[in-house]
């Protein structure tokens, strides 16, 4: 039995889409800006390269499934590489999950 490739590319969405909306309403307690930036600085701290062209490709399907900041946040994780997402993210008053005291990412 083979497995339809564009069923597993649409499966392995929906799991990414279900992940980064999660993510997503965490951050949608805060103010819009940090909120927006930590989501995309979760995403590059987290996600593995695979994970993020998965959503990436999805985003360029039209994103669909997607909560409004998760869009947004994607959005401004492609726009910018990394490092400068989590200036950008403390400089808006948040605190990168990355560079944080005890965390285990990057």
């Amino acid at each position: 039995m083979t497995m339809d490739v564009e069923t597993h590319t649409e499966s392995e969405a929906g799991k990414l889409v279900t992940m980064v909306n999660q993510v997503s309403r965490f951050f949608e307690s805060q103010a819009h800006e940090p909120g927006m930036l930590g989501i995309a600085d979760h995403v590059a701290a987290f996600w593995t390269p695979r994970m993020r062209e998965a959503i990436f490709a999805h985003v360029d399907k039209g994103g669909a499934g997607l909560r409004p900041l998760a869009l947004e946040g994607l959005q401004s994780l492609r726009a910018r590489p990394p490092k400068a997402a989590k200036r950008k993210l403390e400089a808006a008053g948040g605190v990168s999950v990355g560079t944080e005291r005890g965390s285990d990412a990057g």
